[in-house]
């Protein structure tokens, strides 16, 4: 029992001067050839341009940086990826592309697991409570396209 006394006691670690938190990198091209144009651009979700037939405003969503707190989006064309999983031209993801900065945007919104991610988390909820909040449901939690882009999305 005296041994133990006379052991050091580390109640907590300093992690230096240069601790820093890696930041996840998601797949760009996964983002700009499957979650982008099927969540951001698609006709179901509209999370970009908004939908005015459930009382969006016209572009009042994520493509309006004065509409949104959080994940300003730019609208520009779809990326054109053939069906495949790379886009064809790489001059519309180059560096200061309106691609790569929704690229930006929506990974701080992203997690590896994606069911806590906020990305899954604000557009699946509308109870009123930060940081949940979102002004309307956009897709139901468990809605099996979302699940599929956002759970291959976070492994990529």
């Amino acid at each position: 029992m005296a041994l133990l006394l006379l052991l050091p006691r580390c109640t907590s670690i300093d992690p230096g001067p240069d601790f820093v938190v890696p930041q996840t990198v998601f797949d760009a091209n996964y983002f700009y050839c499957h979650v982008e144009p099927g969540i951001i651009f698609g006709p179901s979700y509209m999370c970009g341009a908004g939908d005015p037939t459930k009382g969006d405003p016209n572009n009042g969503c994520h493509f309006n940086p004065s509409a949104v707190s959080g994940m300003a989006l730019i609208n520009h064309p779809v990326i054109d990826c053939g069906g495949g999983d790379i886009p064809l031209d790489p001059t519309t993801v180059a560096e200061g592309s309106p691609a790569q900065s929704n690229l930006g945007a929506a990974s701080l919104e992203m997690s590896t697991d994606y069911t806590t991610a906020a990305m899954y988390t604000r557009p699946s909820s509308n109870n009123g409570v930060p940081p949940a909040a979102h002004p309307r449901a956009i897709f139901a939690q468990g809605d099996p396209t979302i699940v599929m882009l956002l759970s291959t999305w976070a492994t990529k």
